[in-house]
């Protein structure tokens, strides 16, 4: 399937990693449907990723594999939560944080109290609230990452 986007051009998607968000995004709860881009699909070790609208083609998030830079993150959802996105296995979930890069990079953020939780199973995803009260959603990673990019 061939979408548009803005920021990538036209991509041939595959239908079947089109995931559904039945409460839409805060803010986008109209948008539906989305799929992962990477940016360079060459560099799977990448942790950032885009969660592009189908529908629109100029909505897109940046996310992040959080585990790259926070390994014990933890989310804490409320059970209820998980129930609307179905059956889930051991391995079918994957989380994704949002990340904010403003004009001044070294003030980039990712959102760690409301993670994006994607069922692969089912193909359902949303973003959910976290019960953890340490995690910000506004957490500050640029000397993190280039620490862990070998920069000083």
């Amino acid at each position: 399937m061939l979408i548009e986007t803005e920021n990538f051009g036209n991509i041939d998607i595959d239908e079947n990693k089109i995931y559904t968000f039945e409460n839409g995004l805060p803010g986008f709860e109209r948008l539906k449907k989305f799929v992962i881009v990477e940016k360079d699909s060459s560099d799977s070790n990448s942790i950032f990723r885009w969660l592009q609208s189908t529908e629109d083609p100029k909505t897109a998030f940046v996310m992040m594999d959080v585990y790259k830079i926070i390994p014990d993150y933890n989310p804490l959802v409320y059970d209820d939560d998980l129930d609307s996105l179905g059956e889930i296995s051991d391995d079918s979930l994957i989380i994704y944080n949002i990340v904010v890069i403003p004009k001044i990079v070294s003030k980039m953020s990712v959102n760690l109290k409301a993670p994006v939780v994607i069922n692969l199973l089912t193909n359902k995803g949303m973003q959910m609230i976290t019960k953890n009260e340490d995690y910000p959603i506004k957490y500050y990673f640029y000397e993190e990452l280039k620490k862990k990019n070998g920069g000083e």
